[in-house]
């Protein structure tokens, strides 16, 4: 640790307990003082809310909350299942449950006197906002390759996609204009019970993606605003055999960005049930913020960067600024950091000042309508701050720009849960050579994972929100290419799935997978190579001959090349006529590089076209007893199929003779070798001895008295670090 850092949060420390802050600093920034109103079971900002007789309704997507006098919408957070006759005490309901989470309405007034009285509540808090990843007959069919998918037949029939999103205005439309077919809508369900069209028409243009990418896939439409709400979706998403799930929404201050928390715990938990998590990455690269909290003066304000206490937000028009604030301190801390908006003439406009104890989440976050236009400055203040090295990081959820700003690590949960396929944004308009949207999320998770994981294209035309930008127009059309290849490999799992994806996506930026492009830019039109190595026979010794037989099928609706790259076991020797191509038209490049590797190259192959390459191998003489294995690849692409012989040297072949002479049970091998490993059991199946001998060719077994019986032994016999025999049998002992 270094020494200035061990300094700055000595001196934090000192100065930034609860309630002791001075009431301004040298710097002429005001520092207004700590809430008085503090409860141990209550989220400081519910408190506020309360104490002012009015509360949010949670049950709204974030930009449509509206205000009812003296109740709130709260999530209660509990050790085993709430008593809701003594909630009806104090005017409490639950709404939904999920886990160990409910949501419950309760009268503001009665919100301290519910914590105190109901043992069960660990603690309350608001629910979480859940946010749109956009900002609104796809144009991404036919450059992301779908449209020769679906001409060869594939159309995603009988895969089942669950859109979990925040509203479907519009869907009637939607459905009858055709825009949707209403027969491929299997489910419509409103978990939030405002009604599945209300609010925004999102979720109708993911769909709508979804199904111009796979015409024929089954959609289950379901509606949530909170991460209960999102359990439950999940839950029913799984008990009806969904296969893919696409979660065009991100949640802030639900962990630091490394997969952890109940929000991306559900996509786990879904991806352990082989259902294909799609999500989008996020629209925050521009409007994030990370780093290493620094005081450099020691005046309690977090520098941004050196010199810079304040993140500048230009607001060009009327609307909201959303400030979410968390540090790396989950699940629950003691480093207490608030949150300050001012103004472009330097007035506080707006705070949030949790208290953080040790018993609450490490969040802050702030819910501003600019009504005027102009620059305003957010602000973190450390309260008291005990560790150093603490990370922070903030999201404007309202996608303002922050300066200054951090792109690396702005991926929303549950885009980073290991479990999500995370998907990032190309325009559609530069879709062949890029670059990425600038406000498309970047990695890595901030447990140093790579996402996001692909990229799809955003900026195409749609009938419910006429133009659709950002990643939540990205990842319907992965999870519509998605269904078409499951369409055409039933029996892929989700991790095969995604990998195939993963594997035929057109690389962009730096070489390799990096946490701006994934993997690349989706592409169907590659489709999966099809590669399988046969190997005759399976069996030798030495002096055969074995035949190798390769064969590439080239994807429908692509014309290129294939690079075959074949290893093979190092005894086995090419015969002279070395290899050679089979089957279909073209020139084909088939050379030995060394001793023991081929490469073939096909430069032209047509869609649908299959090339074999034919190689004989002689084993030696000399060969030992063992297995061999091949490895290969065509396209990178692993070669299926098989990859292994066993080889038989008579040789190398050592008789046993098994005897019982004189009380004692002999082993005795016809020449020395180099190990022998013998074991005897009952039969019962226990162990009895396990012996090893090596440089040798005698093993020898002792019963116990009166042991006559049936015994069993198995023999293993190794030779140049190889398992060259392997014998069982069984004995009597007759004493």
């Amino acid at each position: 640790m270094q020494k200035s850092h061990l300094l700055v949060a000595l001196g934090v420390l000192a100065f930034f307990l609860i309630g002791s802050a001075p009431s301004s600093f040298s710097d002429g920034w005001p520092v207004p003082p700590k809430p008085s109103v503090y409860h141990p079971k209550i989220e400081t900002a519910l408190l506020l809310e309360s104490s002012r007789g009015r509360g949010f309704t949670g049950s709204e997507p974030l930009n449509s909350r509206t205000f009812e006098p003296m109740n709130l919408t709260v999530v209660i957070e509990s050790e085993r299942s709430l008593n809701e006759s003594l909630l009806a005490r104090f005017g409490a309901r639950i709404e939904a449950r999920a886990g160990n989470l409910s949501r419950v309405r309760v009268p503001a007034e009665n919100l301290r006197a519910l914590a105190e009285s109901v043992p069960e509540i660990s603690f309350i808090r608001r629910p979480r906002s859940l946010v749109a990843l956009g900002t609104r007959a796809s144009e991404g069919v036919v450059p992301t390759g779908a449209l020769l998918l679906q001409g060869a037949g594939w159309r995603g029939q009988d895969i089942k996609i669950a859109v979990i999103d925040l509203g479907f205005a519009q869907l009637s439309r939607a459905k009858k204009s055709k825009i949707i077919h209403p027969n491929v809508i299997v489910d419509e369900h409103d978990y939030t019970d405002t009604g599945l069209e209300t609010g925004t028409a999102h979720g109708t243009g993911v769909a709508e993606i979804i199904h111009a990418m796979a015409p024929q896939a089954w959609l289950y439409l379901k509606k949530v605003a909170d991460e209960i709400d999102l359990a439950k979706a999940v839950n029913d998403a799984i008990a009806q055999g969904v296969q893919i799930i696409n979660y065009s929404v991100g949640v802030a201050n639900a962990n630091f960005g490394d997969g952890t928390g109940i929000v991306a715990e559900l996509a786990d938990r879904a991806r352990a049930h082989g259902i294909l998590w799609v999500n989008a990455a996020g629209n925050h690269a521009q409007s994030h913020w990370m780093g290493t909290f620094s005081d450099r003066d020691y005046n309690g304000w977090l520098e941004f960067a050196p010199g810079r206490e304040e993140l500048l937000i230009k607001a060009d028009f009327p609307g909201s600024i959303e400030l979410y604030l968390t540090w790396d301190d989950w699940p629950r801390t003691a480093q207490d950091f608030d949150l300050f908006l001012y103004d472009a003439q330097g007035r506080l406009v707006t705070s949030s000042q949790n208290y953080q104890t040790g018993s609450e989440e490490p969040t802050e976050q702030i819910e501003y309508v600019a009504w005027a236009p102009g620059t305003y400055r957010a602000r973190v203040l450390a309260r008291r701050v005990s560790k150093t090295n603490i990370r922070l990081k903030i999201f404007n959820l309202s996608q303002q720009a922050l300066d200054p700003n951090v792109p690396a690590g702005s991926i929303l949960t549950p885009a980073d849960a290991r479990g999500a396929l995370a998907v990032g944004a190309i325009s559609v308009r530069n879709w062949k050579t890029g670059p990425q949207e600038p406000f498309s999320s970047q990695g890595p998770t901030s447990d140093g994972r790579i996402k996001p994981d692909i990229a799809g294209p955003d900026g195409v035309s749609s009938f419910a929100l006429t133009y659709f930008p950002g990643t939540s127009a990205s990842a319907p059309h992965v999870a519509g290419a998605a269904a078409l290849l499951l369409s055409q490999h039933p029996n892929w799992t989700a991790d095969q799935l995604q990998s195939a994806l993963e594997a035929q996506a057109i690389d962009m930026g730096v070489p390799g997978k990096d946490n701006i492009y994934g993997a690349g830019r989706l592409d169907l039109s590659l489709g999966t190579i099809q590669a399988r190595r046969t190997i005759s026979p399976k069996q030798a010794k030495p002096g055969d001959l074995i035949t190798v037989t390769i064969a590439a099928t080239m994807p429908m609706g692509l014309f290129g090349g294939l690079e075959l790259r074949e290893a093979f076991p190092s005894p086995l020797l090419p015969s002279p006529s070395q290899g050679r191509g089979a089957g279909g038209e073209g020139a084909e490049i088939c050379q030995l590089q060394n001793e023991n590797d081929y490469l073939c190259i096909w430069p032209v192959v047509h869609p649908g076209e299959t090339k074999a390459f034919i190689y004989e191998l002689r084993v030696p003489e000399t060969a030992h007893s063992g297995v061999y294995r091949w490895s290969g690849t065509v396209n990178t692409i692993a070669i299926a199929g098989d990859n292994a012989i066993t080889i038989e040297s008579p040789k190398e072949m050592v008789t046993v003779t098994l005897a019982y002479q004189r009380d004692m049970v002999r082993v005795q091998l016809s020449a020395p070798v180099e190990m022998a490993r013998l074991r005897i059991y009952d039969l019962k199946g226990a162990v009895l001895l396990e012996a090893v001998t090596q440089n040798s060719a005698l093993l020898a077994w002792r019963p116990q008295r009166r042991a006559n019986g049936v015994y069993l032994y198995v023999l293993e016999i190794v030779q140049d670090g190889r398992i060259t025999q392997r014998k069982l049998g069984k004995f009597v002992v007759l004493k």
